[in-house]
């Protein structure tokens, strides 16, 4: 691809976004070329071609994009702005179910401080769902102890970075 044609599209600008908020040590800062990474990278790429190639680099899109969204959740609990790091970390389960289980836990925390126990236990029973049906296995039993204590309305987030331990 012709240099000016890659450096104009909008694969390109999610990574210089995403390079440049790497770089910065302001928050906010980061979190605008965050913002401008991810507005860049609505959709699936490339969904109406196949091929092998297509597929590595839909895979790295795809990792761009998760990364961008569990960097802005992060940037959001320290800013204690806990609607939009639950918003962030749902968008990067969704771009990537297999994001690690961390992030599920960290996921259900925000929606136990969000949106209620009931809302991160039915993240819990998706992602188990998921678990069983795509990847054949079953979540850590660090997830399912956390699921317990939410179910029993235990509160593990002192908006710090996911303050998992209990109080």
């Amino acid at each position: 691809m012709h240099p000016d044609l890659q450096a104009a599209s909008d694969t390109h600008a999610l990574h210089r976004a995403l390079d440049a908020s790497r770089g910065s040590t302001e928050p906010r800062q980061q979190e605008e070329l965050l913002r401008q990474a991810l507005a860049s990278a609505d959709g699936e790429y490339l969904p109406h071609l196949q091929g092998e190639w297509v597929e590595a680099t839909r895979s790295q899109h795809r990792a761009a994009v998760v990364e961008g969204h569990l960097t802005l959740s992060l940037l959001h609990c320290a800013a204690r702005e806990c609607p939009l790091a639950a918003l962030s970390l749902l968008r990067a389960a969704d771009a990537d179910p297999l994001i690690g289980e961390d992030h599920h836990q960290r996921l259900m925390v925000c929606l136990t401080m969000n949106r209620g126990k009931y809302a991160a236990i039915e993240h819990y029973c998706r992602y188990r769902h998921y678990l069983a049906e795509e990847v054949g296995d079953t979540p850590m039993q660090d997830t399912v102890d956390l699921a317990e204590r939410l179910k029993a309305d235990e509160r593990p987030c002192d908006h710090g970075p996911y303050m998992l331990t209990g109080k």
